[in-house]
């Protein structure tokens, strides 16, 4: 199956929408839990696993099943063509940590 053009103006939409600044505070993301060495990469691998979801989601509820690998494929390589959108709009998630 080849995506269907009204199917990647949705997922264009979506993405434009998950891709708006909303100063998102998420839980406690602490270092040693998740060995990351760096915040900013793993904020971005956050906002970009957020972005991937939703369009995997839409999918899912649209046609009721997982993508075949062509789909999933094609709906990475749209996530993958706004990685420069996703690295500017990670800077709205602010971890809070416990004191």
């Amino acid at each position: 199956m080849v995506l269907e053009k009204e199917f990647k103006t949705k997922i264009g939409s979506l993405m434009d929408e998950c891709l708006i600044p909303h100063g998102i505070q998420t839980h406690e993301c602490s270092k040693e839990h998740w060995k990351f060495n760096s915040e900013d990469d793993f904020k971005y691998g956050h906002k970009a696993g957020v972005v991937i979801g939703i369009v995997l989601g839409y999918y899912i509820a649209k046609y009721g099943k997982l993508p075949v690998d062509e789909d999933l494929t094609e709906m990475t390589e749209m996530v993958e063509l706004r990685t420069e959108e996703i690295k500017k709009s990670f800077s709205d998630i602010h971890f809070f940590y416990k004191v």
